[in-house]
């Protein structure tokens, strides 16, 4: 069944669900009262009342078609949404029964697939047609600082969204070993805007774990490829880089492995998009790297990246192991379609260095930590997105040549605006030009 949004807001605020409502973790559910419809910013329902497991909570509610929303629409990142104790959606399509927030905490998810009445036909005839609009967001920033007041400003909100990262990736561990979490972060990435949960899919279809009892009972790296390519559905979308021997010869090899069988039902955007970030190229690059760290591990070999000691740290040479470690020749590509320096430093900030942190912090070992720190505050400036280049249009040409230099600054300008700007809250900025 597919339905917008809007309409499954119709659907909470009727309550057209069935009577014995279970939540994914498998608590008994009762809605008391399905709260009320929140125009302003913030979760979609607001003082809602609940009884879960016989304990009555009076709570905020976000409704998404699926739990991965939660996620695209940034409320990871945004704290108004800590207030959410139950994320109601139309499918569940994560593997673990619970939704992280901001905080790091664990919010209840109800899947509404299998728990709806059977007027279900009457409201999306009824209701498919109607519309709503979000509440405009405008942001205004760094009126009266000057460079020396906006880069401590800079480094101190940097340091918090890595905190941040890190307090969702400690929450995801509780569930994930260090190779499935890097493992996901990796293929999400490699998905960049318009593939990003295709990617993650695949990570989630075929854990790491998985694909260790694999290997050790045989997978050729040639059935690895095939697996990846065939079961995720690109075998039929693949670009013209790839020759049709190459078809034929995973098609083949992934009707003879025994290790999965069947294809994913996963919806690739693939409209005009450039062939070097078409997804089958992003596995064939990283397939080599992948493959090579299954026998061992795959964070325990970009661990060895951290080799350094702290006194004696290089930002440079660093570069230069990791770029090597992760640009992998490969015998289905050319030679310039290897993974960008670009990509990897995205990779190595957003997800690398916040998992040896937590790596760094379980084992005590403070010289590993601090060197993942100094990384983090070294590291030049990442690619612009669409919202620094957004947040830009609020600085003068000082703050704009330093947000460019390290990438620390860019984080810390983007927790602005996930935790201020995107909801107007002007106040809470101008209290740092006092």
């Amino acid at each position: 069944m597919q339905f917008s949004e809007e309409f499954l807001y119709h659907i909470w605020d009727a309550q057209h669900l069935s009577e014995n409502l279970a939540t994914r973790s498998g608590k008994k559910l009762n809605i008391k009262f399905p709260g009320r419809w929140n125009t302003d910013s913030g979760a979609d329902f607001k003082d809602a009342v609940i009884e879960i497991n016989g304990e009555v909570l009076k709570v905020d509610i976000e409704l998404d078609i699926t739990t991965y929303q939660w996620k695209s629409h940034s409320h990871n990142e945004n704290p108004e949404f800590n207030d959410v104790l139950l994320h109601v959606v139309y499918k569940d399509v994560g593997k673990i029964p619970f939704t992280i927030n901001e905080d790091g905490n664990q919010i209840e998810i109800l899947e509404l697939k299998d728990q709806l009445d059977d007027d279900i036909n009457k409201l999306i005839n009824h209701y498919s047609g109607k519309t709503y609009s979000e509440k405009d967001k405008t942001c205004l920033l760094f009126n009266n600082l000057d460079e020396k007041q906006t880069n401590k400003f800079l480094i101190s909100m940097g340091m918090m969204r890595f905190e941040k990262k890190i307090k969702r990736f400690s929450a995801e561990h509780f569930f994930s070993e260090f190779d499935q979490l890097l493992y996901m972060g990796f293929m999400e990435a490699l998905g960049y805007s318009k593939n990003k949960y295709q990617m993650l899919q695949i990570a989630l279809n075929i854990p790491f774990k998985n694909l260790k009892e694999y290997y050790d009972n045989g997978m050729t790296k040639d059935q690895f490829i095939s697996m990846l390519i065939c079961s995720s559905g690109l075998i039929d979308h693949l670009p013209s880089t790839i020759s049709k021997d190459n078809k034929a010869k995973w098609e083949i090899n992934f009707k003879e492995q025994s290790f999965i069988t069947g294809s994913s039902e996963i919806k690739w955007k693939l409209f005009r998009i450039r062939p070097v970030n078409h997804p089958a190229i992003r596995i064939l690059q990283v397939a080599d790297l992948l493959y090579d760290s299954i026998e061992t591990s795959f964070f325990h070999n970009v661990l060895k990246l951290f080799s350094f000691p702290t006194e004696n740290f290089i930002l440079f040479d660093f570069n230069k192991k990791l770029y090597h470690f992760f640009q992998i020749k490969n015998d289905y590509l050319p030679e310039n379609y290897k993974l960008g320096k670009t990509r990897i430093d995205t990779i190595l900030v957003n997800i690398i260095l916040p998992l040896i942190i937590i790596y760094a912090r379980e084992k005590k070992y403070t010289q590993l930590e601090n060197t993942a720190v100094s990384i983090y505050e070294n590291f030049p400036g990442l690619p612009a997105n669409y919202l620094t280049q957004y947040m830009e249009k609020f600085l003068n040409i000082e703050q704009k040549a330093l947000i460019r230099k390290r990438s620390i600054y860019q984080q810390g300008l983007l927790n602005i605006y996930y935790e201020n700007c995107q909801h107007h809250y002007c106040e809470a900025c101008k209290k740092y030009n006092e």
